[in-house]
């Protein structure tokens, strides 16, 4: 082909997207994909950084890659393969991404972080195995003789993980109960950071069982919505979380609130421990917001026997200083570990965290790449719709909840559909479980009917919804 003036224009070879890197025993790839590119795109091909693993081993957060397996890493994803025997990756951003990596490699594996961390998850299976050969002799020895002991089986190890912002909490997190799944275990997860969603949207508090396998694509790694039964089918098993909405994006925003209902929480895991054996041998693993938000005071009610101090050698001093001679309610000592921090662990930017919440938002009702979903668009009079409004400010003794009619100002936001009864007191409303969650599409005041985007199809019955503060309506979903 000629243009006037500029003569032949010789054919462009295509550019390559494709490359190999090859690490070392207890090196990291670590990535991060920006949300700029649509999670919705009908070219699939394009759909993310696609990555195989040619030989060797490597793993994400504890969850290995199967050799010759293609996995697509989605926009929104920011996180690192590790291998502990070395492999080689092969790497196609065929969507043009800009993509940001680098490889991290260690002189030796003693100066990895990682090292310290499958330490101490090996330190946690011996406490495990010692929790079920327990079980197994009051098993053998009959439940009478120990109901007139009044001892309550003791479970397997509960750690707490705590340290400044950006420490890498979630992360280890992630990477122990992954471990922990593939030793056959059966631990309990519980997330206690409203600013993250466990198995939910942002604004919640919420534990599962994690006894299957994480799903490796996941750009939250495991612990994001798509990964609940509302997702539909999907090739990995999902999870039942139990939720609670707070509402607000910061612990400090309601501290008290964000106290009781964390108290509620432990109380369900408690229960989770008394009716299942596996679960509660295999224990608990408690995230926690940063250390600034008070979490501190929402501690007691989980019985700990591990606190874990991520990269801060002065607060893992104050918290042995703190809990010296304390023992939890099975007569065990409080150990506090300190453990390095990665420097692959960096605090999220506020317009990351902002898009992550937005994709959230949008799988939860529209599902991903790999499953997608079809909501209903729904209309209810004012009348068939209870709705309970949040207090701006924070819980002080005063009613939690507000009964209120619909107003304009309630379209795009979401909200949170009770396991309660609208004759249910405001209090009992506040700390029921979740059922769901609709977003108001709109509202007209003239005809009193309110149109709303529902994961299903049905009318909402008998139950309540919640109008928090957070996540404040950043998108319209219908638009």
């Amino acid at each position: 082909m000629s243009i006037p003036g500029l003569g032949q224009i010789a054919p462009q070879a295509p550019t390559s997207t494709q490359r190999t890197i090859t690490l070392r025993p207890f090196g990291e790839w670590r990535f991060s994909i920006p949300h700029q590119h649509s999670t919705f795109s009908s070219n699939s091909s394009a759909a993310g950084v696609t990555v195989r693993l040619v030989s060797g081993t490597a793993e994400r957060d504890g969850t290995e890659l199967a050799p010759n397996s293609v996995y697509t890493f989605l926009p929104g994803t920011k996180s690192k393969l590790f291998t502990d025997q070395g492999c080689t990756l092969e790497i196609n951003n065929t969507g043009g991404y800009p993509l940001e990596d680098r490889v991290v490699e260690y002189p030796s594996p003693e100066q990895s972080p990682m090292l310290q961390y499958i330490n101490f998850h090996f330190g946690l299976q011996d406490f495990e195995r010692a929790a079920a050969v327990t079980a197994q002799q009051q098993q053998q020895h009959g439940s009478i003789r120990y109901q007139q002991m009044k001892a309550q089986p003791k479970p397997g190890p509960r750690v707490l993980m705590c340290g400044p912002r950006g420490s890498g909490k979630t992360s280890l997190v992630k990477t122990l109960a992954a471990l922990a799944t593939r030793m056959g275990s059966q631990p309990l997860v519980a997330n206690l950071n409203p600013t993250d969603g466990l198995l939910s949207l942002p604004g919640t508090l919420g534990a599962a069982v994690f006894g299957t396998l994480m799903d490796i694509e996941d750009p939250e790694g495991g612990f994001g919505v798509t990964n609940t039964p509302i997702s539909g089918p999907s090739a990995v098993p999902v999870k039942n979380p139990m939720t609670f909405y707070f509402g607000r994006e910061k612990v400090e925003d309601d501290a008290e609130m964000w106290k009781q209902m964390t108290e509620r929480l432990a109380g369900l895991v408690s229960r989770k421990f008394e009716r299942n054996r596996d679960v509660r041998v295999a224990g608990l693993l408690v995230d926690t917001p940063p250390l600034e938000e008070g979490w501190w005071r929402g501690r007691r009610g989980w019985r700990v026997n591990y606190v874990v101090v991520l990269g801060s050698a002065e607060l893992q001093r104050a918290m042995g200083t703190r809990l010296a001679g304390e023992k939890t309610s099975y007569g065990e000592p409080i150990a506090v570990l300190g453990l390095d921090k990665s420097d692959g662990a960096v605090e999220i930017e506020k317009g990351w965290r902002q898009k992550s919440t937005e994709t959230a938002i949008k799988e939860y009702f529209f599902g991903g790449i790999k499953a997608r979903l079809s909501p209903f668009t729904q209309s209810a009079s004012f009348d068939e719709l209870v709705v309970f409004k949040a207090p701006d400010e924070p819980y002080e003794g005063a009613p939690v909840l507000e009964r209120v009619e619909p107003t304009p100002e309630m379209a795009h936001w979401t909200l949170a559909v009770m396991i309660a009864s609208v004759t249910d007191s405001p209090q009992t409303i506040r700390f029921s479980s979740i059922l769901g969650f609709i977003v108001i599409a709109d509202v007209d005041v003239e005809r009193r009917r309110v149109k709303f985007l529902s994961p299903v199809s049905g009318r909402l019955g008998n139950h309540p919804l919640i109008w928090g503060r957070w996540p404040e309506p950043y998108l319209n979903l219908l638009a």
